[in-house]
């Protein structure tokens, strides 16, 4: 017979370890959720979204160009001196590999890779954030040739297995490192 010391211990150490499950299963929701500070706006580019900071404005639909899914730009003096672009199925690839693969590829004429890490991104397996420095071709309202540039893609596969990329493109100095790891941290996979 097991004495009633015994059944309170055990429904005490049921009781502790189903807690711990729940707030286990609690804090890797809220684990999971990109965190978009406060004053941004989201970027929502189908599968992808993305945020913002402030005093950037995202591109109406029948301005974006025909490789961006979405886009928001920082203007100045009527020129785009930083973007972030998202590109939804970006590449005809089943496989991250590939993918991080082509999007060093749009930086490989003059353009320099400068690090490459793998990322946490809410709703995928998988995802690489790539750093790039290269120079401005002064095209599209861009900053003006030459200038110094830097870019971070994060890559990765939506839930069919579809590439898409984020870009964050600004001329050296611009944006600062924490709100460039703030942007990137707020990808998430909602598709």
């Amino acid at each position: 017979m097991i004495s009633a010391t015994v059944r309170r211990a055990t429904a005490a150490a049921a009781t502790t370890a189903l807690a711990g499950l729940l707030a286990a299963g609690c804090g890797s929701e809220k684990a999971g959720e990109a965190a978009v500070p406060e004053g941004w706006r989201t970027l929502d580019a189908q599968q992808v979204s993305v945020a913002y900071p402030k005093g950037f404005a995202e591109l109406a639909e029948n301005k974006l160009p025909k490789s961006a899914t979405a886009e928001a730009d920082l203007m100045e003096d009527g020129k785009a001196v930083a973007r972030i672009v998202v590109q939804t199925r970006f590449m005809q690839t089943g496989d991250l590999d590939m993918a991080v693969a082509g999007a060093d590829a749009a930086y490989e004429f003059g353009g320099t890779s400068k690090d490459k890490e793998d990322v946490k991104v809410p709703g995928t397996g998988r995802a690489t954030r790539i750093g790039h420095e290269f120079k401005s071709s002064g095209a599209d309202h861009s900053p003006p040739r030459g200038t110094d540039m830097t870019a971070v893609d994060v890559v990765g596969m939506d839930k069919d297995d579809k590439p898409w990329v984020v870009r964050v493109i600004a001329p050296k100095g611009k944006l600062s490192r924490d709100d460039v790891d703030r942007i990137v941290g707020s990808v998430k996979v909602t598709g």
